[in-house]
């Protein structure tokens, strides 16, 4: 066997196992399987969007994070949205505007990532040709987007107070209409496919031209001169001067062997000190879910998130210090409070889906785990181009003395946890998931129902699961009704959400070498699809 693609979209799966079983390493098959991914789920990631990667590279032992997040056009101004913002949601803090500026438009739109990320990861470690990662993209976009049952339901959904719902977000520019929409208005069905002959045709124009085609060329003009016209903070030099950024990933070990995350603007550094705070604690001794298992988890996850908003930002422009986080006193200081019975003061559950994963592997040891996104997509599209844009200028808080505050060239904090497990200092899985604030709890449970209680990969993402972050803690339908009762009885406040298996808990994608050559998978099921594909 060749290797494994692991990922909640099945046919970007297919595309990243056809490019293994062509040759290709981890690497080639993390760029197809990307690109694939944005062409059937549009609006968690594309092309004008952002991401992190978090790479092992086994010939040169090289273990590194690839940061392609958006920045801050330099238009914007530190105290900008002081003038008209009206409030922040209560899950994922959202900046709200009665015109939903920051949401929808082209004012919600950062310089684009995607496109540099991914090719910086090809330069430094593929083996096939560019143009052989985005043509099989190219084909998926011109024969139409299969729509899943996850794009319906985000479509669909009741939207956060002061949010645009899904039809405003398809509705917000009138290529998204026309492509998005049948010509009657209303909603595409699960099984439709939506063919999308622009996007087909840019991509085919990048793999032929190259990334800076996107940036510098002619794609790259169209890109400039139409967010010009309708006044986006982002201009042609921001996009000229666009570059991904390393960062060295942050570790620590739990139960014997090692976990490594990604570090600031990403939450990794907060699943790391939730796995900290948990580790003080005997869970395999505990029955999987029981009340007495999840006191413990869901205050680790209060605890281990406490002050996230304050503490993730764009480490380029505001130092940070991990042991401000995974400082020994700090985390004996939490798990103290745990032992001792006491709740944390409620806030707000701060949920909020969006993005997607990829998980990939190959022979050589190679890892690759990638979360990329569009954050919840801003409903533009420039004539022609068939791509959507990035709306991460929601995610900025509008202080401008605050950590995540606005700067040019600044990106804003995300709860991505793109991970690697490494077992005798080897990779063991790869993990990560897409779902907005809900991304820590989902690959924080993943990770222990692996490690303290031996699942296999499969078992581990669709055991039932909770969400805290410091509020309620909001647990699936499946978590047993006398399990909630102790963990009332407990002092938490406890929300039983109406569904078996909860599409905004977040989607985790495990891919595991299983020590004889081959692998094991996980692709989560909550939202009716997941996917893998071995070469």
């Amino acid at each position: 066997m060749k290797g494994v693609v692991v990922a909640p979209q099945p046919r970007a799966c297919d595309v990243g196992a056809s490019i293994l079983a062509k040759g290709g390493n981890a690497f080639d098959a993390a760029v197809a399987t990307a690109l694939a991914q944005e062409v059937d789920d549009p609006f968690m990631c594309g092309i004008g969007g952002m991401g992190t990667a978090h790479i092992f590279h086994a010939a040169s032992g090289r273990h590194e994070v690839l940061d392609f997040q958006a920045r801050a056009g330099s238009l914007c101004t530190p105290d900008m949205y002081l003038r008209n913002v009206r409030g922040r949601t209560a899950l994922g803090r959202a900046t709200l505007h009665n015109d939903y500026s920051s949401e929808l438009g082209y004012r919600s739109i950062m310089t684009p990532g995607t496109v540099a990320g991914l090719s910086e990861l090809h330069r430094r470690y593929g083996s096939l040709p560019w143009r052989d990662l985005v043509l099989p993209a190219a084909a998926l976009a011109r024969g139409g987007m299969w729509v899943m049952p996850y794009a319906v339901e985000f479509w669909t959904r009741k939207p956060q107070p002061g949010l645009a719902d899904g039809r405003s977000r398809l509705a917000a520019s009138e290529e998204s209409r026309r492509i998005y929409l049948r010509r009657d208005g209303t909603f595409h069905e699960v099984g439709d496919l939506i063919p999308n002959p622009d996007l087909a045709a840019t991509l085919k124009a990048i793999a032929e031209g190259g990334p800076q085609e996107f940036y510098r060329g002619a794609i790259g003009k169209r890109i400039a001169a139409d967010l010009d016209a309708y006044g986006a903070w982002v201009t042609e030099a921001d996009l000229h001067g666009f570059a991904p950024r390393d960062q060295a990933p942050l570790s620590i070990t739990y139960r014997g062997v090692t976990v490594c995350s990604a570090p600031p603007p990403t939450g990794g550094v907060m699943l790391l000190a939730i796995l900290r705070i948990m580790e003080r604690f005997d869970l395999a001794a505990m029955r999987h879910n029981s009340a007495e298992h999840l006191f413990v988890l869901a205050r680790a996850l209060a605890e281990g998130q406490a002050g996230r908003y304050e503490i993730v930002g764009d480490p380029f422009f505001t130092p940070f210090d991990p042991q401000s986080v995974l400082g020994e006193a700090k985390i004996e200081a939490a798990a103290a409070r745990i032992r001792a019975g006491l709740v944390a003061p409620e806030t707000p559950p701060r949920r909020e889906e969006g993005t997607t994963h990829l998980s990939v592997m190959d022979a050589a040891g190679n890892v690759v785990s990638l979360t990329h996104t569009l954050a919840t997509a801003s409903g533009v599209i420039t004539p022609g181009l068939g791509f959507m844009y990035n709306n991460s200028m929601k995610l900025f808080d509008p202080d401008p003395n605050h950590p995540n505050g606005i700067r040019p060239g600044k990106a804003r904090g995300t709860a991505m946890a793109p991970s690697i497990v490494f077992r005798d200092a080897k990779p063991w899985f790869a993990v990560g998931a897409p779902g907005g604030s809900a991304i820590i709890s989902s690959v924080t449970q993943t990770i222990s129902n692996i490690v303290d209680f031996a699942m296999s990969p499969a078992e581990a993402v669709a055991a039932p699961r909770i969400h805290a972050e410091g509020g309620p803690v909001q647990a699936e339908a499946r978590i047993q009704a006398t399990v909630i009762e102790g963990l009332r009885a407990r002092g938490l406040k406890v929300e039983r959400r109406p569904y078996a298996y909860d599409p905004t808990f977040s989607r985790a994608q495990v891919a595991m070498a299983d020590g004889a050559g081959g692998w094991k998978v996980g692709s989560d099921p909550r939202t009716g699809s997941g996917g893998f594909a071995f070469a």
